[in-house]
Formats: structure tokens, sequence, C-alpha cells
């Protein structure tokens, strides 16, 4: 028998903050829609560890270049 999947949706939203005299950075926002949690993030791995505890599911291995 094959596996069950399920599907989760989730919503992000990033922006670039600091100002001219400032090293610009990525922020970003992330909500689930099927839920009410939702979670602040400045990298990548903050999200896919937000998504991975809301969906049980675990992410791929993000790699830094």
């Amino acid at each position: 028998m094959g596996e069950k999947r399920s599907s989760e949706s989730f919503v992000a939203r990033f922006w670039l903050e600091g100002g001219t005299d400032e090293n610009p950075f990525w922020r970003g926002h992330i909500r689930h829609v099927q839920g009410e949690e939702e979670a602040y993030f400045q990298d990548l791995e903050r999200m896919s560890d937000f998504m991975e505890q809301v969906s049980n599911v675990p992410g791929p291995q993000l790699k830094r270049e």
C-alpha cells in the first residue's frame, strides 16, 4: 500500500530591512493556512524549522554556500 500524504499550505512574505547607512538584510513572516500558527524569521533555516514543526514533516537540509 502507498504512503498517505497530507497537504499543508503556507503563506510567506519577505522584505528587505536596513537603512541607507546599514547593510540591508532579509526578514520574513510565515503563516500556516489551515491553522493559526505564524512566525517571523530572518533566515530560511528558521522558516523551514517552523514548517517542519507545524506539519510534522521533515524538510530538506539547507546548505550554506
